[in-house]
């Protein structure tokens, strides 16, 4: 016994992959998912690099001083 018949199958595949706007949609997904964890990760990356220059500037004009 068959789940789905070749029918209910073709019907569903029809009212989604065929579906222009559900395509579009899918492929926007697809497309920005990744972008938007990409440049979380950088974002992130650049702050730390920020603070990091930020530290070695403050350093250079004020030394510490071993008295």
């Amino acid at each position: 016994m068959y789940v789905f018949n070749e029918e209910l199958t073709q019907n569903i595949l029809k009212l989604t992959w065929r579906n222009p706007a559900f395509m579009a949609i899918a492929i926007g997904a697809i497309w920005m998912i990744p972008q938007l964890l990409i440049r979380k990760t950088m974002q992130k990356n650049f702050e730390k690099s920020k603070l990091e220059k930020q530290k070695q500037k403050i350093n250079k004009l004020y030394p510490n001083s071993d008295k």
